[in-house]
C-alpha cells in the first residue's frame, strides 16, 4: 500500500472539491460521447487484471472485448524482439539489470508474473512474435516503439508482416523521421503520432499519422483539440482507472481512440454514461445547473449502483421511483451538492439510514425541519447498510417540492437521491401530496471550517522594487528558522556510513548525521562511478511518507525510485530520509506529540535536517553550485518547495502532489490528510502560495495528478495568484501538470523541467 501525505480512502475515486459538477450541457453530454469513441486500448495489455506486457494480459484484452493492445518493443542481446516496459527486469520480473542485456532464451527463464500476484508465477516474457501470433484476427495491435534506428524499425515490420497482421497493427511513432520509414515498411498499418510537444501537432499531422495522443494536462489549452481535428487527425487519450471520475472529463473531448489499464471498469463506465444519456437530457431541462460536487447522471431500480465512490447497490426501490433520473455523487459529499432548478421539480431522497448521523441533518434535525415530507415509511433498502442485527434494514423516503430559481443545498453527507421528476409526474407517485412541502432555510451555527477556509489575499506587502522584495525574502527566511526550524543545540558530524553500492550505472553512499555523537538522520549520495572531478548538475530528491526505498529502488512505490532515476541518467542526486520512518519503525507521530508542546512538529524535524543537508550538498566539490535543484512528492514535494524557499542557491524546483493553500486541503478536506501536515507557525506567512513566493523568480513547477490530494484545480487557483508578483519580480509564470492518476511522482515532467533550467549531465 502507497504510503502517502494523505491518510486516503482505499476506495476513494472522487476528484476534490471544484466549483464545477460534472454535468454536461446537451451538445457534449458524455453519454454522447461515448459514441465518437471508436476505439478502447487496453494498456500492456488488460494490466490492471494480469502482469503486464505479458500473453496472458493480452488474453484477457481479447476476453473483455477491448478494440487494441498497446504493447511495448525491446530488442534483446541475440537480436529478437520482446515485449518489456521498463528499460530494466527489476520492477515486472525476478530478474535485475538492463533487459536488453540478456540474450531471448535468459529472458525466457524469469518470472513476470509474480511481481503483479503469485497466481501468475511462471509467467514468461513474450516475444513480439508470439504476441502477434496471439491477437492476430482477433484484436488490434498498438505498438510503442521503446527503441530507435532503421534496423530496428525493419526488424519490428518484418516480424509483423510474416506473424502478424499490418491492417491491424498501429505503430506508434515519436519522430518525423520514424513516421516516414514505417509508411514505406507497413504501408497498411495506422500510425497514432506520440508528440514530443503541442507544437508538432501540424507537422505529424501532415506526416499522415492517422491518431494524435494528447498527454491530460495538455488539455487545458483549448486550442489543441480543435486543432487535430481541422487536421482530420482522430484524438487519442490516455486514461487509468476507467473510472467515471477520470472518464468523463476525457470523454468532453470527444476522443476517438482511449487507452486505460482498466478495459472492464472503462466498458462499465462507458455503458452507465450511455445509458444515461436520455437520463441527462431530462434532468438537464429541469435544472438550471449544479455545483459543488461531481455529478453523473442515473436511474433508480434494483441493482442500479447508489454512489460514484462505493460499490453500493440498490436492493429495494418503490416501483413509482424505478426508472425515474436521478444524479449520483460520491457517498460522504452529499453537503456539497447544489442543485438551482428551471421549473417546478420534485426530489425524492433516502435519509437517516444509520445511527451515526451522517445520513440526517446537522443538530440531529428531522428531514421535516428542512421542509421534507414523508413519502413512504421503511421503502428504500440497499447493500450500503442493508441489515442491522441480522435483519433487513430500511430507510424512509421524503420528498421536496422546488420551485423554478430555488436551489437545494444543505444536505447531510449521507443521503441518497432516488429521483428527480417534473412537478406534474411526481403526483402519479402514491404517497405524494402537492403543495406539502418546500425548502425551508435553517439558521446555520457559526462555522469555524469556513471561517477558517476562507478565502484571504497574499500574505505578503506591497513591493515598490526588487530590492525591497530581496530584503522581505530575507526576513520571511529568518522568521521561518526562529519559528519552525528545530534548534539543535551543541555540535553536528556528517560521516559516510560503510562502503558505496554500486548500483551499474551509479554508486549509493549512506551518510550519517550525529549530534553529540548520537544519530538524528541519515542521507544518501548517488553519484556516476567516473569523472570524479568533474561538477555536475545535482538534484537534491525529498521523499514523503513510507520509507527511503521508495525514492532509492521501489520503482513500484508512489514514488517510483524517483532519486535513481535521476542517477541512472548521471545526474548527482541526493536523497533525504525522513526521521522517524527509518526501516522497520514509523514514530512520526510521536515525534510530532513530543515537539508540540515546545511549539515545533514533526516537520521542524524535517526542515532542520533539510538545511544540514543542503549546507552538505553546496560544500561537496562536484555539485555545480549554479545547477542544483530539488523535488519530491507529498511531504517531499513541501520538503522540496521550503528547501528553495530558505535557500536562495537552489535554482530550480519541481513541487508535486502538495501544491495549494493548506488551509483548503489541510481544513476542508482534512479527514484526507495526515494530521501531522498541520504544522503549528506555518500560517498565515508561510501558506505555500507565499512560501513559493520565497522561490521568485527562479523557476517553478508544479505537479498535481488529476485525482490527487490537493487537486489540479486548487494548484492553479494558487498559481494564479502568484503569477503577478512572481512576474513583477523578473521570474517566469511557474509551470504547472496535471499527469493522470492519484497522488504519485510524475518523473518524466520532472525530467523535461530540470533539462530545461539545470541541463542535462555532459
Amino acid at each position: 500500500m502507497r504510503h502517502s501525505l494523505y491518510c486516503m480512502l482505499a476506495v476513494c475515486l472522487m476528484t476534490l472539491y471544484s466549483p464545477l459538477a460534472w454535468s454536461f450541457p446537451a451538445e457534449s453530454d458524455p453519454g454522447a460521447a461515448v459514441d465518437t469513441l471508436q476505439q478502447i486500448v487496453a494498456h500492456r495489455g488488460a494490466s490492471s487484471d494480469r502482469p503486464e506486457n505479458t500473453l496472458s494480459a493480452l488474453q484477457r484484452a481479447i476476453e473483455l472485448k477491448a478494440t487494441a493492445v498497446e504493447i511495448d518493443v525491446r530488442t534483446s542481446k541475440d537480436g529478437t524482439l520482446f515485449l518489456l516496459h521498463d528499460a530494466k527486469l527489476d520492477r515486472t520480473t525476478d530478474g535485475t539489470g538492463v533487459a536488453t542485456e540478456l540474450t531471448m532464451p535468459q529472458l525466457k527463464q524469469l518470472d513476470a508474473g509474480s511481481a503483479f500476484n503469485k497466481e501468475y508465477a511462471n509467467e514468461r516474457i513474450p516475444t513480439l512474435g508470439e504476441a502477434l501470433q496471439l491477437c492476430r484476427g482477433k484484436i488490434n495491435v498498438l505498438l510503442d516503439l521503446k527503441e530507435q534506428g532503421t534496423a530496428y524499425a525493419e526488424a519490428v515490420a518484418k516480424t509483423v508482416r510474416e506473424q502478424g497482421d499490418p491492417r491491424q497493427t498501429i505503430v506508434g511513432v515519436r519522430s518525423l523521421e520514424q513516421a516516414q520509414l514505417f509508411r514505406k515498411l507497413l504501408p497498411q498499418a495506422k500510425q497514432l503520432g506520440f508528440i514530443p510537444d503541442p507544437a508538432s501537432i501540424d507537422d505529424f499531422a501532415q506526416a499522415g499519422v492517422e491518431y494524435i495522443r494528447l498527454w491530460p494536462r495538455w488539455l487545458d489549452d483549448e486550442s489543441l483539440v480543435p486543432a487535430i481535428k481541422r487536421q482530420g487527425v482522430k484524438l487519442h487519450l490516455n486514461g487509468s482507472t476507467g473510472n467515471p471520475d477520470e472518464i468523463i472529463p476525457l470523454l468532453k473531448h470527444n476522443p476517438a481512440s482511449l487507452l486505460v489499464d482498466d478495459v472492464a471498469t472503462l466498458q462499465a463506465t462507458l455503458k452507465q454514461l450511455k445509458a444515461s444519456q436520455k437520463v441527462s437530457a431530462t434532468l438537464n431541462d429541469l435544472i438550471e445547473k449544479t455545483a459543488g460536487s461531481p455529478l453523473v447522471p442515473g436511474v433508480s431500480g434494483v441493482d442500479t449502483t447508489t454512489f460514484l465512490n462505493r460499490d453500493y447497490r440498490m436492493i429495494a426501490v418503490p416501483k413509482e421511483l424505478q426508472g425515474q433520473p436521478r444524479y449520483l455523487f460520491d457517498g460522504g459529499s452529499g453537503q456539497r451538492v447544489e442543485l438551482q432548478f428551471k421549473k417546478p421539480t420534485v426530489v425524492f431522497a433516502a435519509f437517516e439510514y444509520n445511527n451515526t448521523g451522517a445520513w440526517s441533518f446537522s443538530q440531529g434535525r428531522s428531514p421535516r425541519d428542512h421542509g421534507w415530507r414523508k413519502l413512504d415509511n421503511a421503502a428504500y433498502r440497499g447493500t450500503s447498510n442493508g441489515t442491522v442485527k441480522d435483519k433487513p434494514h430500511f430507510a424512509s423516503i421524503y420528498y421536496c417540492e422546488f420551485q423554478a430559481g430555488q436551489k437545494l443545498s444543505g444536505m447531510p453527507p449521507w443521503w441518497l437521491c432516488l429521483a428527480i421528476m417534473d412537478a406534474n409526474a411526481a403526483r402519479q407517485v402514491s404517497g405524494f401530496q402537492a403543495g406539502t412541502s418546500e425548502p425551508i432555510t435553517v439558521p446555520s451555527t457559526y462555522s469555524y471550517e469556513a471561517e477558517a477556509t476562507r478565502a484571504r489575499p497574499l500574505h505578503v506587502p506591497e513591493f515598490q522594487n526588487k530590492r525591497q522584495w530581496a530584503q522581505w525574502q530575507e526576513t520571511q527566511r529568518q522568521a521561518f528558522q526562529k519559528q519552525l526550524v528545530y534548534p539543535y543545540p551543541g555540535k553536528l558530524a556528517i560521516k559516510p556510513v560503510g562502503a558505496a553500492l554500486n548500483r551499474g550505472t551509479f554508486r549509493q553512499q549512506e551518510f550519517a548525521v550525529d549530534h553529540d555523537g548520537q544519530r538524528i538522520f541519515r542521507f544518501f549520495r548517488l553519484a556516476p562511478p567516473s569523472q570524479p572531478e568533474k561538477k555536475l548538475p545535482t538534484i537534491v530528491c525529498f521523499m514523503g511518507h513510507g520509507k527511503v526505498s521508495q525514492i532509492l529502488s521501489e520503482p513500484n512505490s508512489y514514488q517510483h525510485a524517483c532519486a535513481a532515476q535521476f542517477a541512472e541518467l548521471g545526474y548527482l542526486v541526493y536523497a533525504m530520509e525522513n526521521v522517524g520512518m527509518e526501516p522497520g519503525s514509523d514514530r512520526h507521530h510521536e515525534l510530532d506529540h513530543l515537539l508540540r508542546l515546545d511549539g515545533y512538529s514533526w516537520y521542524g524535524l524535517l526542515f532542520a535536517h533539510q538545511q544540514i543537508l543542503l549546507q552538505h550538498v553546496f560544500a561537496d566539490p562536484q555539485v555545480n553550485p549554479a545547477k542544483v535543484g530539488a523535488t519530491g512528492v507529498s511531504t517531499g514535494g513541501l520538503l522540496a518547495l521550503s528547501a528553495a524557499a530558505f535557500e536562495p542557491r537552489i535554482a530550480a524546483t519541481s513541487v508535486q502532489g502538495i501544491f495549494g493553500s493548506m488551509r483548503v486541503s489541510f481544513i476542508r478536506d482534512r479527514q484526507r490528510h495526515c494530521h501531522c501536515g498541520a504544522i503549528p507557525g506555518l500560517l498565515p506567512a508561510f501558506d505555500l502560495p507565499e512560501m513559493a513566493l520565497l522561490v521568485a523568480p527562479r523557476p517553478l513547477h508544479i505537479s498535481n495528478a488529476v485525482s490527487d490530494g490537493f487537486s489540479p484545480a486548487e494548484a492553479k487557483r494558487c498559481i494564479k495568484l502568484i503569477t503577478p508578483l512572481y512576474q513583477q519580480v523578473g521570474g517566469k509564470t511557474p509551470e504547472f501538470s496535471a499527469p493522470p492518476g492519484h497522488h504519485e511522482f510524475a518523473f518524466q515532467e520532472a525530467l523535461q523541467f530540470f533539462t530545461n533550467t539545470i541541463g542535462k549531465p555532459e
